[in-house]
C-alpha cells in the first residue's frame, strides 16, 4: 500500500484538539446565517409603526451570488473557532531526548539462508534488505547482530551505515561457531546491546526459518519484527504458504509470532517490506517516548490563519456588508 496512505491513517490515529470547548460556540457559527436572517425580519421600530407602513421601509436587501456577508461571516467564524480549539496530529519533538529510533538487526546465518531459489541466494537478498533499511535509518543508532545455533554481536549501536555495510557483506554460515537456528539467543543478545547502552528500541530478526520452540527472553513491551526471506509474494499469507519460502506453515508462524509477541513481514520484490518495517520502528520509538515523559503537542491551529487572511480578502469586495437588523 503506498506510503502516503499509512502517513494519513498514523496522523488520523494521533489527532487531538488542545482547546475542545471552543468547539461547544460550533452550533452558532453554523447557525448565524439563520439568526442573521431572523433580526433582517424583525426590526425594534415594530412597536412604534404599523407594520403596513414599516414593511417597505424596512424591506431587507436581496443577497444576490453564491458568495455573501452572512455566510462569509458564518465560514470565518467556524475556522476560527476550529483554529482556536488547536488542531494536532503529532507531538512535538523534545529538544532533550534522542529523536532517533535505535535499532538492532539480527542476520540468520544458517545453511538453508544459502538456498538459491532467490537468486543469487536468499543470505544474498536478506543483505540487500538489510543495505536498503540502513539506507532509510541514515543518521540513527543501528546495531548487527548474527546467529545461528549462537548469536554474536557484530557492532554496538552506530550511525555508520558505512562501516555496518561493509561488516555485512563479509557475513557468512561458516563464521559461525555453531550451526543451527537459536532465535532466543539472538533476542538476548539484541535485548542486552539495548540495555547495556541505555537505549529503548527495536529489533528487527531477518531470517528464513522459525524456531517454535524458542521462547522470547524479552519483556512484552520490547518491539520486535521478523523480516521472513523467501521467494516474492504478493502478500505475507502466500509466502508463508508456500513451503519453499519458509519451510513452516501459516499455524505455526502465527502461533509463534502471537505467542512471543512478534510483528512478522514478508519479503517483497520492492521496498514495500522496509517501508512498513522501518514505520512501525520510527512509531514504536515515539510510543516509547510518550510513556516516558509527558510530550508537549504541536498546535497546527496557527495553518488555518493562511485561508483566513484568504478569504478576509473578500470583504474588500464592493457591497460586503454585513447588515445586523
Amino acid at each position: 500500500m503506498a506510503d502516503w496512505w499509512w502517513t494519513f491513517v498514523e496522523a488520523v490515529q494521533q489527532f487531538q484538539l488542545l482547546r475542545p470547548w471552543w468547539l461547544l460556540l460550533l452550533p452558532v457559527a453554523m447557525l448565524l446565517p439563520i439568526i442573521l436572517a431572523y433580526l433582517q425580519r424583525h426590526s425594534e421600530w415594530e412597536g412604534f409603526i404599523e407594520p403596513a407602513l414599516l414593511k417597505p421601509i424596512l424591506q431587507p436587501q436581496k443577497q444576490q451570488g453564491v458568495i455573501t456577508p452572512t455566510r462569509l461571516a458564518s465560514l470565518l467564524l467556524i475556522l476560527w473557532l476550529l483554529a482556536l480549539a488547536g488542531p494536532s496530529w503529532r507531538e512535538k519533538p523534545s529538544p532533550f531526548t534522542d529523536d532517533k529510533a535505535p535499532l538492532v538487526i539480527a542476520l540468520a546465518l544458517t545453511e538453508s539462508m544459502l538456498a538459491d531459489d532467490l537468486l543469487p541466494s536468499r543470505l544474498a537478498r536478506a543483505k540487500i534488505k538489510v543495505a536498503q533499511l540502513l539506507d532509510a535509518r541514515r543518521g540513527s543508532p543501528t546495531a548487527l547482530i548474527a546467529y545461528s545455533g549462537s548469536a554474536h554481536v557484530v557492532l554496538p549501536l552506530t550511525e555508520d551505515v558505512d562501516i555496518l555495510k561493509l561488516y555485512l557483506d563479509g557475513l557468512a554460515p561458516d563464521v559461525m561457531p555453531e550451526p543451527g537456528l537459536n532465535i532466543q539467543a539472538a533476542l538476548q543478545a539484541a535485548g542486552d546491546l539495548l540495555n547495556r547502552d541505555g537505549k529503548r528500541g527495536s529489533i528487527v530478526l531477518v531470517g528464513d526459518q522459525l524456531d517454535s520452540t524458542s521462547v522470547n527472553p524479552l519483556d512484552e513491551q520490547q518491539s520486535i519484527s521478523l523480516l521472513l526471506v523467501g521467494p516474492s509474494a504478493a502478500t505475507a499469507e502466500e509466502a508463508l504458504q508456500s513451503r519453499s519460502a519458509s519451510h513452516v506453515d501459516v499455524a505455526e508462524v502465527k502461533d509463534f509470532a502471537e505467542r512471543e509477541n512478534i510483528h512478522w513481514v514478508a519479503m517483497t520484490a520492492d521496498e514495500s517490506d522496509v517501508s512498513q518495517l522501518q514505520r512501525r520502528i520510527i512509531r514504536q520509538f515515539e510510543s516509547q517516548q510518550r510513556d516516558d515523559e509527558k510530550a508537549q503537542r504541536e498546535d497546527a491551529g496557527y495553518y488555518l490563519l493562511f485561508p483566513l487572511t484568504l478569504i478576509m480578502l473578500l470583504w474588500f469586495r464592493r457591497g460586503m456588508v454585513l447588515q445586523w437588523q
